[in-house]
């Protein structure tokens, strides 16, 4: 399977605008934008961007929305530990998985107020698995995330995509079978 193959395939998919290979210099740009850095009065860290290194390669995505509606925590608010003291509540998670003493403080966020970080709290964006493409396009280990607004604003230029101003844009990484 070809790398053109995969993006052909991508750009198929409902909601789909534009779908880009991203070339060595975009993705160093990237990781310079998604490092830890202090933001909301909190560390930030990407996660997602750092196993997305690991890949064999990844594609910038515009889309009208999630590309598929996630199912698992994107951002969570932890502490040295790992405990989760708050995080995000997409549409596709099931309720289930939000514990007992939860305060909702919107209508997508819930915080755990009787919990005490035993460090300072970051803020972290997971990586979602992506079940829209696999081994059917030759690929696997398939994970996603969604970049800040700041990196969004940078691949929009970066990759002269200048149609729906509001598209999301989704960073996806993967290894060929």
């Amino acid at each position: 399977m070809s790398i053109k193959q995969v993006l052909a395939d991508i750009s198929r998919i409902e909601g789909v605008y534009k779908v880009f290979a991203v070339d060595l210099s975009t993705a160093l740009r990237v990781e310079i934008q998604e490092s830890p850095r202090r933001m909301w009065g909190y560390t930030h860290e990407n996660r997602a961007r750092e196993e997305c290194r690991n890949r064999q390669f990844a594609v910038c995505v515009f889309s009208r929305n999630f590309i598929e509606e996630p199912t698992e925590m994107l951002s969570v608010m932890t502490d040295c530990t790992g405990e989760i003291y708050g995080h995000d509540v997409p549409r596709g998670m099931s309720r289930d998985q939000v514990k007992g003493g939860a305060v909702w403080v919107s209508d997508s966020f819930v915080v755990y107020p009787e919990l005490m970080p035993k460090s300072d709290l970051k803020w972290v964006v997971m990586p979602h698995q992506m079940h829209c493409i696999g081994e059917e396009q030759g690929v696997k280990n398939v994970i996603a995330f969604n970049p800040s607004i700041e990196t969004d604003l940078f691949l929009k230029r970066r990759l002269g995509y200048t149609k729906h101003e509001d598209a999301t844009s989704t960073i996806i990484a993967m290894d060929f079978l």
